[in-house]
C-alpha cells in the first residue's frame, strides 16, 4: 500500500543546494507518495522542476489583504501548490498561533482545493488529542482531503512504539466513527531512518512526516530504502 512521506524542510537548505537536492529527489524511485515542503523562497523552483508533490510550510487564513510577509491559499493554488502544512507546533510556540487560527487556515486550504497537512497532538495525551481534533474540525464535514499529522513532542520512537500505535488507532477510530471515512494519518515525532519501518508497521498509520532531517537528501534516501 502506498504511504505518504512528507518532507518539511523548515528553515533549512540554502539556494545553491536547491537544484542538487531536486535532481537527487527526482532520481529516487518509490511507490510511495513523496511531498516536499521547502521554504517559500524555493516553492517556484520545486513546482517547476520537482517530479514529486510540493507543499507549503504555512498559509495565511485570509484569502487576500494587507498582511505583509504572508501567503494566501489562493496565491499558493495559483502557483500549482497541492498541499500546505497547517498548525505546526512551532507556529504556536513562536507566533502564538491559536487553534482558532489553525481552524481558519484549514478551512482556507479546503476552500482553495489545497490538501491541508494538519498538525496536532503535541502533548501526546489522549484527552488533549481528541479535544484538539474537536476544535480544529468544528466546521468540517469531509476529511477525505486532509492529511492528519500526529506530532507528539519529545517522543522516543524506539521506546514508545506500542504507545504510538495505540494512539494512532484511537485517532483513526475516532475520525472514522465521526465522518464514516478512513482518515490519512501520518506520524511526525522525530523520525529517523532506523525508526521508519517500525512506525509504518502500525496498522492505521499511512505515512511519515520528517522535520529538519528531510533537507538532507542522503537521510531521505535511507528512509525511502527502509520503507
Amino acid at each position: 500500500m502506498s504511504k505518504f512521506l512528507i518532507l518539511n524542510h523548515k528553515m533549512n537548505l540554502e539556494y545553491d543546494g536547491v537544484y542538487p537536492y531536486i535532481n537527487e529527489l527526482n532520481n529516487i524511485s518509490s511507490a510511495h507518495n513523496i511531498i516536499v515542503c521547502p521554504s517559500n523562497l524555493y516553492l517556484i523552483d520545486f513546482i517547476n522542476h520537482c517530479n514529486w508533490g510540493v507543499g507549503a510550510q504555512n498559509v495565511h487564513e485570509k484569502k487576500c489583504g494587507n498582511y505583509t510577509g504572508e501567503v494566501s491559499s489562493l496565491q499558493l493554488k495559483s502557483m500549482g501548490i497541492e498541499y500546505s502544512i497547517v498548525g505546526h507546533y512551532e507556529r504556536k510556540k513562536y507566533f502564538q498561533e491559536t487553534k482558532e487560527h489553525v481552524r481558519e487556515k484549514l478551512e482556507a486550504c479546503l476552500d482553495s482545493n489545497i490538501s491541508p497537512i494538519l498538525c496536532f497532538g503535541e502533548t501526546g495525551q489522549d484527552k488533549d488529542i481528541l479535544n484538539d481534533l474537536d476544535i480544529l474540525l468544528e466546521k468540517i464535514t469531509n476529511i477525505d482531503f486532509i492529511i492528519f499529522a500526529y506530532e507528539p513532542l519529545g517522543a522516543n520512537v524506539e521506546l514508545e512504539i506500542e504507545e504510538i500505535q495505540e494512539q494512532v488507532e484511537m485517532i483513526y477510530h475516532y475520525l472514522y466513527e465521526k465522518y464514516q471515512s478512513k482518515p490519512n494519518i501520518v506520524y511526525g515525532g522525530g523520525v529517523c531512518h532506523k525508526d521508519a519501518c517500525k512506525l509504518l508497521d502500525c496498522e492505521y498509520l499511512n505515512g511519515l512526516m520528517l522535520g529538519s532531517v528531510s533537507s538532507n537528501i542522503d537521510e531521505v534516501k535511507k528512509i525511502i530504502e527502509k520503507i
